[in-house]
């Protein structure tokens, strides 16, 4: 109704012709337009009717000329100027369009009435193109040229500088074109002449010459060509396949290129990026153009990206040497993503190398460190070691063994000999120190651990990590004198602490202890209050204070009650996000220092109370909590670990969180994990590879790997035919439900998954206490959970009643299979 209302609308308004004609007129449709403006002409010659018939031919022109249809454009023109008022538009166009259109005669018509300033002011790039058409040898041109304009005296200038150039009088050349002026219809022409007549050195100019030949000028398909000419490799396709047919030709015919590298050129410069098989085959195809040596090397190259074409290589090409043939044999096993083959013929080519010794070394090296970059975790140390052997210049290697055995296979003894044999080839490496000073620092070696820092200040001096290093071993080194009594040295030591340019926290930590110095050996009135200033300069929270202050005196072993009533009570304090985030630091700073971290945890239980109930009112700070617990598991505190986990996890149950809660349980020890804890981290693992949580999975992944003595997880429906496969005669599972057919059996499974995820795997724990519970008495079912095949059991009845599938077992049968070991043998599957 509303689209009838709308036509009706529109009828109203356009009921007469009028109207009509200027609505189509308005909306760009000129030929109906045109058709209706007639119509009008017919009725009143009036002149603005007149004036928009004319402008719709025009329009209708230029569009017909952009489709290349240019005879039927220069009707239109005419059609334009036949009722269009001078001065006319596009004039300058419609000779163009009519010598495009071999319409010499109409086109010479309309020359012979234009006069020199015309020519020269109003249609300058009429004269350009006319000046163009006059190079490219159209005379013809010439009797229809107003014989005083400045085209024509120009002209013969042009000729001049031609005929030189032709001739190969490049100074006559440079003469004639400098009489040419700026604003020439022939500027563009004395540009390319002038990039041509460059030679030597001057040569590299001509791009840039012939880049300021505007896109619009005649003569730009011929700027193209010149810059192709004077280009080479692959910059001479590029530029070759900006230009038509027959300007390629002439250019290949200008470089001297014989048919077949023509035909070459014709077929790289088709539109697309060729593939690997095309390009080997264009090599094959054009082994005379490339030459048999550059073709071979580029084939056996491209075996890696192309391994089809193994046979069309060595139907081509002879072998050279057995090596080629087995590094060629080695990279089509890896393209084809065979291992073990691959390496077989990298080890062949090894041996061939080695009959050439140390020549080969290098070369050896490098192919060890590539089967490295494919191998197995367990065999890259192996195969690295193997290449500094023969290449022990390599810094890349040492650094990758580092990382192996730090991270990824921890092995302090391997570490420290792989950091030795590196720093005593690169002892100037940053890398390397930066990891030797740590590892000193880790092994509270700090004399060492500062003179790695001292010689890393000298290569880096403003290296932050040699300066905490130095500081923190200036100040180990003046606690110990303070304990030693020494105290006219104390002072010193922490001067030359203070000297390093690190941050204003740490400062005040040198201030710290020169104020416990005070307190143990000159005044203990103004050393306690010198300990009180600075931890309140240092912190605005008690709790922070009262931490510092209890880990510096158990570092001198002093005693602190009398420091502890001097600083603010911290009993009912909360701390705000940054003054946890200086706790976290205060507790990484510390960690690095102390041998035992008993003092940690003696300070961290003296302010526990208020950090709980802090951590309690954070929750929303999740990334900061996530920080704390990473701290607290680094050290080992279980206690606030899991209370930190358990708070977070009512807020938001997260992978991480059930990860950090899970630890917290077992205290550290994986083999203390009971079958629901697998479970559960077996569901955030998959969580967090589902969320890309790639951190928190690979913390999850190594915490499964550590349980190799807890029972093994549920396993899901991507691995149910391994369970099935594993199955034993005496399986109480195959015993209770081997009779079930699979699809029936993996459908229980999605839907216990499914149960698991909804609801936790505790939920489901509680679920069978409550349901059977006082049938069994608590006790006797805790005992019974402690069974996997047992809880797996009760699973797959929970997930058959979920569905409503009748199996034939009950939960009576699943007790006296466990309890007195009895199979059953009554399923409606059998």
């Amino acid at each position: 109704m509303k689209k009838i209302i709308q036509k009706i609308s529109a009828g109203l308004s356009e009921s007469t012709l009028s109207d009509k004609a200027r609505a189509h007129y308005a909306a760009g449709r000129y030929k109906e337009a045109s058709d209706l403006f007639k119509e009008l002409l017919k009725q009143s010659a009036d002149a603005e009717t007149k004036r928009c018939l004319a402008d719709c031919y025009l329009q209708r022109a230029w569009a017909m000329a952009g489709k290349g249809m240019l005879k039927e454009a220069c009707v239109l023109w005419e059609n334009y100027a036949a009722n269009a008022q001078p001065p006319l538009q596009a004039q300058d166009v419609y000779v163009l369009w009519l010598l495009a259109g071999k319409n010499e005669r109409k086109a010479h018509a309309v020359l012979d009435g234009l006069n020199a300033r015309q020519l020269d002011e109003e249609f300058p790039a009429l004269a350009a193109y006319l000046g163009a058409l006059l190079v490219s040898g159209a005379s013809d041109l010439l009797p229809h040229l107003p014989q005083d304009s400045a085209l024509l005296k120009h002209w013969e200038w042009v000729v001049a500088a031609l005929a030189a150039y032709r001739n190969g009088e490049p100074e006559r050349c440079e003469q004639a074109v400098k009489q040419l002026p700026f604003r020439s219809a022939f500027r563009d022409l004395r540009t390319l002449l002038k990039a041509q007549l460059l030679d030597g050195a001057d040569s590299e100019q001509a791009p840039a010459l012939l880049a300021k030949i505007p896109d619009e000028s005649p003569y730009q398909p011929l700027a193209k060509a010149c810059l192709a000419y004077r280009q080479s490799g692959a910059d001479f396709v590029a530029s070759l396949s900006r230009l038509e047919h027959n300007q390629r030709r002439i250019v290949a015919l200008a470089k001297g290129l014989n048919a077949r590298q023509s035909q070459l050129l014709e077929t790289l410069i088709k539109p697309g990026e060729p593939d690997e098989k095309t390009r080997f085959n264009l090599a094959l195809q054009y082994r005379d153009v490339f030459g048999g040596d550059a073709a071979q090397a580029y084939c056996l190259g491209a075996l890696a990206e192309y391994p089809g074409g193994e046979k069309d290589y060595f139907k081509h090409f002879a072998s050279k040497d057995p090596f080629e043939e087995n590094r060629l044999q080695a990279l089509l096993h890896e393209q084809a993503e065979n291992g073990y083959d691959a390496r077989f013929f990298w080890e062949r080519c090894i041996d061939i190398l080695k009959k050439d010794r140390p020549a080969n070394d290098r070369k050896i090296a490098f192919i060890l460190r590539h089967m490295a970059d494919k191998a197995h975790s367990a065999e890259v140390a192996a195969m690295l070691a193997d290449s500094l052997e023969y290449d022990p210049s390599d810094l890349q290697s040492y650094l990758k063994l580092l990382t192996i055995y730090q991270e990824q296979r921890p092995n302090s003894v391997q570490y420290a000999h792989w950091l030795e044999l590196g720093l005593q080839r690169f002892p100037a490496d940053t890398d390397l120190l930066v990891r030797a000073a740590k590892s000193a620092a880790a092994r509270k070696a700090f004399k060492k651990a500062a003179a790695y820092a001292k010689a890393l200040l000298k290569i880096d001096p403003v290296n932050t990590l040699a300066k905490h290093l130095l500081f923190a071993n200036h100040m180990a080194h003046a606690r110990r004198l303070v304990k030693a009594e020494k105290f006219h040295l104390v002072e010193k030591e922490i001067q030359a602490a203070e000297q390093l340019t690190v941050d204003k926290s740490l400062r005040r930590q040198a201030d710290l202890l020169r104020g416990f110095y005070l307190w143990q050996a000159e005044d203990k009135s103004q050393g306690l209050q010198r300990i009180v200033d600075t931890l309140a300069t240092l912190h605005d929270d008690p709790i922070n204070m009262h931490f510092q202050a209890q880990i510096e005196a158990g570092l001198l072993e002093l005693p602190t009650q009398g420091l502890s009533r001097a600083l603010p009570a911290f009993k009912d304090f909360l701390l705000s996000a940054p003054q946890l985030q200086r706790l976290i630091a205060s507790l990484d700073y510390y960690d690095e220092q102390l041998d035992d971290r008993s003092l940690l945890f003696k300070a961290l239980d003296k302010v526990k109370v208020p950090l709980k109930k802090s951590v309690e009112w954070l929750l929303e700070h999740e990334a900061l909590l996530l920080s704390w617990c990473q701290a607290l598991e680094n050290i080992g505190h279980y206690e606030l670990l899991k209370h930190c986990a358990k708070a977070a996890q009512t807020r938001r149950h997260t992978p991480a969180w059930m990860y950090y809660r899970t630890l917290a349980e077992c205290q550290g020890d994986a083999s203390h994990l009971d079958f629901m804890s697998l479970y559960r981290l077996k569901i955030a693992l998959e969580d967090a590879r589902a969320d890309n949580d790639n951190k928190t999975a690979g913390l999850i992944a190594r915490l499964l790997e550590r349980a190799s003595g807890a029972p093994e997880y549920l396993p899901f429906a991507d691995e149910a035919d391994e369970f099935e496969q594993s199955a034993i005669s005496d399986d109480p599972i195959e015993d209770l439900f081997g009779p079930i057919p699979d699809a029936v059996f993996k459908r229980i499974e999605k839907k216990i998954e499914e149960i698991m995820r909804k609801r936790g795997p505790d939920y489901f724990a509680a679920q069978i206490m409550r349901q059977y519970g006082e049938q069994l008495g608590q006790q006797r079912l805790a005992i019974l959970f402690m069974n996997q095949d047992f809880l797996w059991s009760v699973a797959i009845l929970a997930g058959a009643e979920e569905l409503k599938i009748e199996i034939g077992v009950r939960f009576d049968d699943i007790l006296a299979r466990f309890e007195h070991n009895s199979p059953q043998y009554s399923l409606p599957f059998n």
